[in-house]
């Protein structure tokens, strides 16, 4: 099939497809699941900021095990 063929078609598909996602978008039952999207990164950002204070309290209810080790020198040989 050439462009001549399919050519002229191509506008009247694409004005239906912009009226059905169109009718699609404005329906209203849809509106709460477009709602909950639109939430969705914020409830993330949420989620992480709860988990962050969960891990800072469970570090701060456990003894720090001793930062300095004997045999630990990152690499470098001192001098």
């Amino acid at each position: 099939m050439s462009y001549e063929v399919y050519g002229p078609f191509l506008p009247l598909i694409m004005l239906i497809t912009f009226v059905a996602l169109f009718i699609w978008v404005a329906n209203p039952k849809n509106s709460k699941k477009f709602d909950e999207a639109a939430q969705a990164p914020f409830a993330d950002e949420e989620d992480e900021q709860t988990n962050k204070s969960r891990d800072t309290e469970q570090k701060t209810a456990e003894p720090q095990p001793d930062q300095q080790d004997d045999g630990a020198n990152n690499g470098r040989d001192e001098k």
